[in-house]
This record gives C-alpha cells, structure tokens and sequence, in this order.
C-alpha cells in the first residue's frame, strides 16, 4: 500500500498542491495570529517589567488617605531600604516656544510626574538628551518628535493657582514608554508647578542583599493601614491591568483562525471528496485485487496527513510573516517599535503544525469512509462522477435551526452588549450556509446568472443550467468566498459605525461649527466673545461652558478656521475646537485600528480566493468528459471558455449578495455589542461595500480563468476516453 501511496501521490500532484494552498493559508492564519498575540502579551509584560525592575516594594495609602513626608522619611529609615520615593500625579497647561498652548490630540493639559530623588528608582529610558536639573524636566519622546521639542527646547507651565503665572521649564531629555503628553520634574519643581504637598504611593528600593519579603513586612509596620506588595506583585498588577485588553484582542484574532480553519476544511472536504469519486475505478480495482476496506480508508487519510504535514510546515512559514506584519502595523499604529521582539514558540510551531494535519484529516475523514462502501463491480461497470447529495427536508431544516441559533446569539450578544456572544454566532452561521447552500443555490442561482447570459452570450446560456445540475458543488465553491466577503463586510460596517458614533457623540457634546475654551482653572477674556461675532464669517456667538461659534451660511471650513484663528491667536490660552476636524481625526484612528487587522483580513480573503479557484479547477477535471462531449457536439473553444467565465461570476456574485447580507447583520450586531447604547450610530459604507462586491465578480472572473483555459485545450476525443 506505500508504492500505491506515493504513486497516487505523484499522479495527483496538481489537484493536492491546491489543497495543500487552503491548509497553508488556514495554519497561517492561526500561527500568525498567535505569534501576533503573543508578541504583544511579551511587550505588555516587558513595560510592566521596566516599570516594577527597580521596585522592591510599593505601598498604596487607605481609600482617601495619602503619605505625607514624615510616611516618606520613616520608610526611607528602614532596615534593608536604600532609597525611598513618592508617586504622584497632576495636571497643567503647557506653552510652547511660540507662547500659544501645546494641545496634543485633543488633550490641552499635560501630565506632570516627580522624579524620584535617587536615580536608581526611576524605570524611565532616556533615548536622548540627560537627567534633568532644577528648571528641567524630561519630556516623553513621542510628543516630543510630534511637537519638534529636543533637548534644550524651553516650554512654560501655567502654575497652579496663579492664573497667570508661568514656570519655564527647559527639556533636558528625551525619554522612551513615558506615557503620553508627559513631563518628568524634580520633586521640588514638580511641588511649585502643582502645589501637590503629599503622595499617593510610595515605592522602596532595596540595599545590596535584602530579601523583598521582609522589607515589605517592614514598610507595612511602618504604615498601618496601607496596602503594600512586593516588586513582583506589583509587577503581577501592572500586567493584569493590560492583558485583560491583549486577551480580548486575542479572542478575536483567533475567531479569524477559526473562520478561516472552518474554510479550509470545507475546501478540503470538497477536494477529497472529488478525489475518491474521480478514483472509483481506482479503489475498486485495489478491492478486487485484495485491498480491505480498513487498509483504503487509511489510504486516503494517509494522503491527507502527507498533504497536512507538507501544507502545515509552508503555513508556518506564512505565519511568521503575517506575525511580522502585524507586529509592524501595531508599531507604526504606536508611538515607536515594540516593547518586546517578536515572539516565536515551539508551542506555536506545535499548534500550527497539529491543527494543519488534524482539520485536514477531519475534513478527509468523510470522503475516506464513503470510498470504502462501494461495491467493487458496480465501481468497474460504471464511469465515475460526481457524488451530488439532492437536497433533502433534514437538510433544509437542520440549516434552518442553525441559523435560527446563530441569529439568537447575535441578538442577544447585541441586547447584552457581550462581544464573545455576538461572534459566537459566527460558526453556526458559517454551518447553516453549508446545510442550506445546496437549497438555495438553485433559485440563487437562476437569478445571479442573468448578467452573465446578457455578457457571455451562448456560454453564459449554457452557465444557466450547470448550477442547477450540481447545486452541491456549486454551493460548496461560493461558500469560501462568502466567508471572505463576510468577514469584510462585517469590519466595514463596524468601522464605519465607530466612526460615525463617535462623530455623532462629538457634535451632542458640541452641538456647533466651532468652540473655544481655556484648561481648567483659566479664564477666557471677557471680549472674545464680542471680538468673534464681529467677524463677517461668524453668524453668532453663544455663551456656555465654552464658547460656541456658528458660522455664516456659505462660509467654508477653512476659510472660517482662518478667521478665527486671526481673533484667538492673540489669546495663548484659547483652545479651538474644529469639530470637522475632530471627525477627521476620529476617522483617522479608525484607519489606524484596522490597519492592525488589515493583514488578517487581507489573507483571509486570499483563503477564500483559494478556496474558489480550487474547487473550479478541480470540477473542470472531474467533468472532463461532459466538455469532451459538448466538444464534439460542436462547441467551440471559445464558447467552452466563456461557460465557465460565466459560471466564476455567477458563483462570485452569490457569494457577494450572501456575504454582505451576513456581513451587515454581523457588522450590526458587534456595533451593539461593544459600544455603549447612546453611542450607537449605525452607517453602512455602501460605496465601499459595492467596490467589495466589483473586485469579487472579478475575483470570480479571475479564478475561472486557469480552469477555462485547461478545459478549452482539452482534445474532445482524449476528453470522452477519459476515465
């Protein structure tokens, strides 16, 4: 049975080269999405590593309590202790070196931290410049690159309580993970600029030797009451407040592997299942030449578990390179490269390598046990051809249960607003589509076929009747690429509807074109308002916590932003709302989200691409000879060709209409599922989602093109002998 093995093997190269193509695309799918997920798991726990390193223990006053200096000093007094510091926090406006206050993505105040006394204490990576002096202060270097401060840059800080009294405070240094819009001051600096008397943790280095467990015993007895852990607890607390959002990203991430895994062995299934009724004759000449049925069913699944190995170690490959793209898309979406290198586990590789043999000997299993029930006579009196399950009732009302489920999921993960419930009903719906594919594919297909009759001519005529001969085959080759227009449609729908939500939000918060405030704790000068309305491009003013501006009708965005800005660029601290503009910036975030998942999105496409593209070219060898006698018949080549153009595009438009059906219901329900209520702004991107339904119609086009080509040149005499 190996010699019949390998000879199948190498005699059926082509066909499983293309399965091969979906199981690699399906392990890459998972791989990378672990590499992706565990690289950023690796940067949450090295960020919260740096911060704890130099921490031996850290003590948290009582609810509404703080340390004061005596707690600091009797802390810093203790046995084992070398150093000791205080943590606190603040706010206050920042003007530049033009005088006009610093406003870094909407925020017009920045956050003010000490620096500990003892350098040792400090988890802070200087990139550039040095430690700073009286009168500096260390700048996060992300505002800093996006402001054009460097080292030597002078700022100034609205003092606490002097409405206009300013600090200057000149950058001494750049530092790395700082926090955003964040200065670092001496602790006798940061004291004047705030007004801030006492802290709110205190954090303890220890001398050479000391062991973490008893300092911290000994810092709890010197402040009853505080809640006090030791470095590595803490660090254990830094990283529980981050993974939680890691792990969430990582249970959608995976969601897409499954999706694309459930694709895969669906194209698979179908291969396999084409495979052993092309080889009929094959298997029943090895029953009458002695073979068991136990030894075929091995057989083929042996096949499977080659063609699994082979896919799962090139999908690994692919894996990593999705891995590398996605941590890439997560560092430009950041504010500079990853806090940790890429990870890549045996775990992974192990994962990845199971799951590729696994689904594809699952997906085997079922064309393996059919092949052994065949009666060899019957097999060797008989031509082979396509096993075609008619439709049945159990199929139609299984399918309809399983929708009924997953339409149950979505609602209430939409009505509770649990994101894992609402994705739930993603695969129940993925299997109601394949109970019900071969139900409804037949007056799917009547109507979708149409354009192609008006394009194609007689060949899109002689398209009309192929989808009703074979509604399971038809339907298997559009499910893959109604997965992948789903899973696109569903983002699209939900992006879009982030985006108008939050823009809906902003204008119930600023029901006008423009609006003008100052920071916390300043004033406005009483005039402004009356020097804003006497702009010509200004309609009215109104007085609220801010002041609204409405502009004249017929007066463009840019046009009024310049006007204004002529009146509030003699305020330094006027802070100009553009509302069109904060849409633009929300939008831009947007982009900027999915562009993390753009990969997956983009493979998960090719998958389906795969998907269709393989089972089309598999079902032009297994009606070899229908072509033969159509061929002889007197169809032409030409006509052959655009049958089967006709028949890609049919099946792609199918796929486009039940795809972004699916996609919206899904797109709608995440929306309701992870926003909160009031921010709920459904908007569909139609324009975008007609482009996604062109470029699939072409996809169609495309992946019927290989196979129409190979069936034209098909002589139609070798076509009828074929066996």
């Amino acid at each position: 049975m190996r010699n019949v093995l390998l000879s199948g093997l190498r005699a059926r190269r082509t066909r499983l080269l293309l399965t091969a193509l979906a199981v690699a695309l399906g392990v890459a799918f998972v791989t990378g999405t672990l590499i992706l997920t565990d690289t950023m798991t690796a940067g949450v726990y090295a960020d919260a590593a740096r911060d704890a390193a130099p921490v031996a223990a850290r003590a948290t006053p009582a609810k509404g309590a703080r340390f004061t200096d005596a707690d600091l000093a009797r802390v810093a007094s203790l046995p084992g202790v070398r150093a000791a510091a205080g943590e606190a926090y603040a706010e206050a406006p920042i003007l530049g070196a033009d005088g006009r206050l610093v406003t870094v993505l909407g925020a017009t105040v920045a956050s003010l931290r000490p620096l500990p006394a003892d350098p040792s204490l400090s988890a802070l990576a200087l990139s550039a410049g040095a430690l700073p002096g009286p009168g500096e202060a260390l700048v996060d270097a992300g505002t800093a690159e996006d402001e054009g401060w460097t080292p030597g840059t002078t700022l100034s800080l609205i003092v606490a309580g002097a409405e206009e009294q300013h600090q200057p405070v000149r950058i001494s240094g750049l530092v790395e993970s700082a926090g955003f819009f964040t200065l670092h001051l001496p602790p006798a600096d940061f004291r004047t600029a705030t007004g801030v008397r006492d802290w709110g943790a205190l954090r303890v280095a220890a001398a050479d030797g000391a062991d973490q467990r008893a300092i911290t015993a000994a810092v709890a007895g010197a402040l009853p009451g505080a809640d006090v852990l030791t470095g590595d607890a803490y660090a254990d607390r830094l990283v529980s407040a981050n993974v939680g959002n890691v792990a969430t990203m990582r249970a959608g991430l995976l969601g897409f592997a499954v999706v694309a895994l459930v694709v895969a062995a669906m194209v698979i299934h179908n291969t396999f299942a084409i495979l052993v009724a092309q080889r009929e004759r094959e298997l029943a000449l090895l029953r009458l030449a002695g073979a068991l049925r136990g030894q075929l069913f091995r057989l083929v699944l042996a096949e499977a578990a080659i063609v699994g190995g082979l896919a799962s170690a090139a999908g690994f490959g692919f894996g990593v390179l999705i891995g590398r793209l996605g941590t890439g898309a997560l560092a430009a979406a950041g504010d500079g490269p990853m806090s940790a290198p890429m990870q890549i586990t045996p775990v992974t590789a192990l994962i990845g390598g199971l799951t590729g043999v696994g689904v594809t000997v699952l997906a085997a299993a079922a064309p393996a046990r059919s092949a052994t029930r065949l009666a060899p006579i019957a097999a060797l009196r008989r031509p082979h051809a396509p096993v075609e399950a008619a439709t049945s009732r159990r199929r139609a009302i299984t399918g309809t249960l399983l929708a009924l489920v997953a339409a149950a999921l979505m609602g209430a993960g939409a009505w509770l607003g649990v994101v894992v419930l609402a994705a739930a009903g993603a695969l129940p719906a993925v299997l109601a589509l394949i109970a019900l594919g071969p139900v409804l594919v037949v007056p799917a297909w009547r109507v979708a076929v149409r354009p192609a009759m008006l394009i194609f001519g007689s060949g899109g005529r002689l398209a009309a009747r192929s989808g009703e001969r074979a509604p399971r085959r038809s339907a298997a080759t559009a499910l893959a690429l109604t997965v992948g227009i789903t899973v696109v449609t569903t983002f699209m729908v939900g992006a879009q509807s982030l985006a108008a939500g939050a823009t809906a939000e902003l204008h119930r918060q600023f029901p006008t074109d423009f609006a003008v405030g100052a920071p916390e704790g300043q004033r406005l000068p009483d005039d402004l308002a009356g020097r804003l309305t006497a702009l010509p491009e200004v309609e009215r003013v109104e007085q609220h916590d801010l002041l609204w501006i409405f502009v004249a009708d017929g007066v463009g965005a840019s046009e009024a932003r310049r006007a204004i800005a002529s009146v509030t660029d003699t305020v330094p601290l006027a802070v100009v709302t553009d509302v069109q503009s904060r849409a633009e910036e929300i939008s831009g975030i947007v982009d900027t989200l999915l562009a993390v998942v753009g990969v997956l999105i983009v493979f998960s496409v090719l998958i389906s691409v795969a998907g269709i593209t393989n089972t089309l070219t598999l079902s032009v060898l297994e009606r070899t000879r229908e072509f033969g006698l159509l061929r002889a018949l007197g169809l032409s080549r030409r006509q052959l060709r655009a049958s089967l153009l006709a028949e890609g595009m049919t099946l792609a438009l199918i796929a486009s209409v039940a795809g972004v059906a699916l996609g919206i219901g899904f797109g709608i329900a995440g929306v309701y599922a992870s926003i909160p209520r009031d921010w709920v702004a459904i908007s569909v991107p139609y324009p975008r989602i007609a482009l996604v339904v062109v470029v699939a119609t072409i996809v169609g086009l495309l992946a019927a093109a290989l196979p129409a080509r190979r069936a034209a040149h098909v002589a139609p005499v070798a076509a009828l002998a074929d066996e």
